[in-house]
C-alpha cells in the first residue's frame, strides 16, 4: 500500500526557505501483508463456485475472526445469510464507510444489509467476496419493522 507523505526539508529552519515543496514517499508494512495473506490463503475468495459448495467454516472460526481483526492480524469476515465474506480489501471502498463493515466482523449482518442493498449489488459486489459457507452466527440485533408510506390514523 503506497501512503503520501508531505514533509518539510530536514536542513534545519524554514525561516530562509522561499519555497516548500511537497514530496512524496512509497511506504509499504510487508510483515503485516504477508501474515495476512498467510491467513487468506486457508479459504480463498470463491468467485465462480455455487453457494452449496462453498468450503463449510465452523461458527467459532469466524468468530474467532472478530478478535484478530481488532489486534489489526485478522480478516474482515461477515456473514449474510449464512454465506461469509471477506471485506478486508473491500472495507476501504465500502460507501457507507468502513465503521459499518467494523461493527460486524464476526457477525451476521443479514438483514441490515438487505435494507441498503439489492440482490444486483450482492452480485456485483459480494460474490467475489465470498470464501465460504456457516452455520449458528447469530445477529445480535433484533430486526425492527419496515414501514413503507404514511401510517392509517384510525
Amino acid at each position: 500500500m503506497g501512503w503520501l507523505s508531505l514533509r518539510r526539508p530536514r536542513n534545519g529552519s524554514t525561516a530562509h526557505v522561499t519555497s516548500v515543496k511537497p514530496s512524496t514517499e512509497h511506504v509499504e508494512q510487508i510483515e503485516h501483508a504477508e501474515h495476512v495473506e498467510e491467513i487468506h490463503l486457508e479459504y480463498p475468495l470463491q468467485d465462480s463456485i455455487p453457494d452449496n459448495d462453498l468450503p463449510f467454516i465452523p461458527a467459532a472460526v469466524v468468530r474467532d475472526h472478530k478478535l484478530s481483526f481488532s489486534q489489526s492480524h485478522g480478516r474482515a469476515w461477515i456473514v449474510v445469510d449464512k454465506i461469509v465474506y471477506d471485506c478486508t480489501k473491500f472495507i476501504h471502498e465500502h460507501p457507507g464507510g468502513e465503521t459499518v463493515i467494523r461493527s460486524f466482523v464476526g457477525e451476521d449482518c443479514s438483514w441490515q444489509f438487505w435494507r441498503f442493498h439489492d440482490k444486483g449489488i450482492m452480485e456485483e459486489w459480494g460474490r467475489p467476496l465470498r470464501v465460504g459457507r456457516t452455520e449458528g452466527i447469530r445477529n445480535r440485533f433484533k430486526e425492527i419493522p419496515k414501514y413503507f408510506g404514511p401510517s392509517k390514523m384510525r
